[in-house]
């Protein structure tokens, strides 16, 4: 740690803390990859006793196929199963499913806005290289805009193998 960064954190009064968060945002994108981001914001809803909202954003519907995301319905019932286990382990939690012509992050990044939240806790695939340079980063956008602070997590990464031997 540099010395100027030290210097200032000795100056912090000695009862200084991080604000506490009273809604917490955790947009999730239905899979494996948002469990940890998701029990994280458990664990932080239950420490603050804020209202967690568990939101995910249907993509945008294509122009000449759909009127509706297809995925709705799923989406509806995948929600209702996380809100169920949030108000089990005691946490005040609502759902959000956001539907939007807007990209994925954008429709995130105006919910936490609309809702007040305070926190975002959202997971991420950890890419990098080129797979993250050409389909980009739902986080990094989120991060770049968001209104409060926002917490990304990376998810266990699964890994499919084959039982097949070439």
């Amino acid at each position: 740690m540099k010395a100027t960064n030290l210097a200032l954190f000795q100056t912090l009064p000695s009862n200084h803390s991080l604000p506490v968060a009273r809604r917490i945002l955790h947009p999730t994108d239905l899979t494996v990859i948002s469990d940890e981001a998701f029990a994280t914001a458990i664990k932080f809803a239950r420490q603050n006793d804020a209202v967690l909202f568990i939101v995910h954003a249907l993509p945008p519907p294509t122009p000449i196929y759909e009127i509706e995301s297809s995925v709705r319905p799923e989406a509806e019932e995948a929600l209702a199963i996380l809100l169920k286990g949030a108000s089990q382990l005691g946490v005040k939690a609502k759902k959000v499913l956001i539907k939007g012509s807007a990209p994925v992050s954008n429709n995130i990044v105006g919910c936490a806005r609309f809702l007040g939240a305070d926190l975002i806790v959202m997971g991420t695939r950890g890419r990098t290289g080129i797979s993250r340079w050409l389909v980009g980063s739902h986080a990094s956008r989120v991060v770049a805009h968001a209104h409060c602070p926002v917490m990304v997590v990376r998810g266990r990464s699964v890994k499919v193998h084959s039982s097949k031997r070439n």
